[in-house]
Order: C-alpha cells, then sequence, then structure tokens
C-alpha cells in the first residue's frame, strides 16, 4: 500500500524552523525532540544500506497564555471536572 504525501500547510511562523544539521535516523529523533518547541519531519532518502533518514526542523514553541494572572478571565476547560 503507497500512502500519497499529505501537504504541509503554509501557516503563520513556518518560516520560522530552523533545520537541524544532519540526517536522523528514526531511532535517534528521541534523542533529538524535546518538549517546548515545535518540529517538523520531512522524508530525506534512504542511507546506503536502506535505512530510511529524517530531515529535522525545530522552532521554538510561542506562548499563547496570558502572562498576567487576571482573576476575572478564566478559561473553561470542558475536560475539568467541577469539585
Amino acid at each position: 500500500m503507497t500512502r500519497e504525501p499529505i501537504p504541509i500547510l503554509n501557516l503563520p511562523g513556518d518560516e520560522d524552523f530552523i533545520r537541524l544539521p544532519g540526517l536522523f535516523r528514526r531511532w535517534e529523533l528521541n534523542d533529538v525532540v524535546e518538549l517546548g518547541a515545535d518540529f517538523h519531519l520531512e522524508d530525506a532518502g534512504e542511507a546506503a544500506d536502506g535505512t530510511q533518514l529524517i530531515a529535522v526542523y525545530r522552532r521554538e514553541r510561542r506562548s499563547t497564555r496570558n502572562t498576567t494572572t487576571d482573576s476575572s478571565s478564566t478559561t473553561n476547560n470542558p475536560n475539568k471536572k467541577e469539585q
């Protein structure tokens, strides 16, 4: 079964991704990906032994939360249980 690639949307901020040097194998991604950043992975072909290679792009995650504490504006979390 061959999958068609999913087109990447050009969203605001996509230009902020910076390519990490080198190409990575699937099992190396655990050492590259970390919390607090957004990642974009692209197929980069195969190594001589047939192993899939992946190009990794990273950008710092933008904070969308309001950094001031204002008790008058609370967010409604539908998953949060009332006590």
